[in-house]
């Protein structure tokens, strides 16, 4: 494995370091590709604005900052897909069983959570100025209290793994990913995310914003990152991410 190239900031113990990575993009935006990488997370954030929890020193909570990626704001979801498709990638070197992604972002083992991912893109006249790329992977905790649907690395292999190694083979391919975007059809890198949907195609019950639920199959992901899925009265519908929840 080639070592990655990429600028690494680590700090010790931080409240979020997408967040550190905003205040240090507000003082000075980078030309450069750099990755922050903290010990513990205090306060990290996850889709939905939900809260992402990780013993220090077990996991990996990271985020790297891409400068101008070659992606217009109508097409960011690809970024997402890309992003997604590295981590993929990553942990196949490892072994890892039964990869799949969760739409939007979730990192799945089986049908366990391993890892997520939280993408801010900095949208200036008309363009991605930086796109943040917030990365949180259970890696070596055992025990996650009250989350019955999450899992970690060691507890689907069996084993440990090395924090080092493991994100180096992440910043490596999710910089790869990145770059490779400007030379990748929009449509093939849909494609490569679509594959991996997990439970696609397979009956699965939904929870709509006001609680209701419906029983249906996903079909497709569109071009904006919008969820299709084919309802069991056989309609078919669109769905933002704030707008549906999989229950399985």
């Amino acid at each position: 494995m080639i070592p990655s190239r990429m600028h690494i900031i680590k700090v010790d113990a931080i409240d979020s370091t997408n967040s550190l990575a905003r205040e240090m993009l507000r003082e000075n935006l980078s030309e450069k590709i750099f990755a922050i990488v903290a010990r513990q997370q205090l306060q990290g954030r996850g889709q939905r604005g939900t809260s992402w929890m990780a013993n220090p020193g077990q996991n990996l909570t990271f985020s790297v900052v891409y400068p101008k990626p070659p992606v217009v704001p109508a097409q960011q979801f690809l970024i997402s897909a890309a992003v997604a498709m590295a981590m993929i990638r990553a942990l196949k070197i490892f072994n890892i069983p039964l990869l799949s992604l969760k739409w939007p972002n979730d990192i799945m083992s089986a049908r366990y959570k391993i890892g997520g991912i939280l993408i801010e893109n900095i949208v200036s006249e008309n363009s991605i100025s930086s796109t943040i790329i917030g990365v949180g992977l259970n890696v070596n905790q055992i025990e996650f209290n009250g989350l019955p649907g999450a899992s970690s690395l060691k507890l689907v292999t069996g084993v440990p793994h090395d924090l080092e190694e493991l994100l180096e083979a992440l910043l490596n391919e999710i910089e790869n990913g990145m770059g490779n975007l400007h030379s990748t059809s929009p449509e093939a890198v849909r494609e490569e995310y679509k594959s991996h949907l997990f439970r696609k195609n397979v009956p699965s019950t939904f929870q709509l914003e006001d609680k209701s639920f419906f029983t249906g199959m996903i079909e497709n992901v569109t071009q904006l990152g919008r969820l299709v899925v084919r309802t069991e009265t056989d309609e078919v519908r669109e769905f933002d991410l704030k707008e549906v929840r999989l229950c399985f």
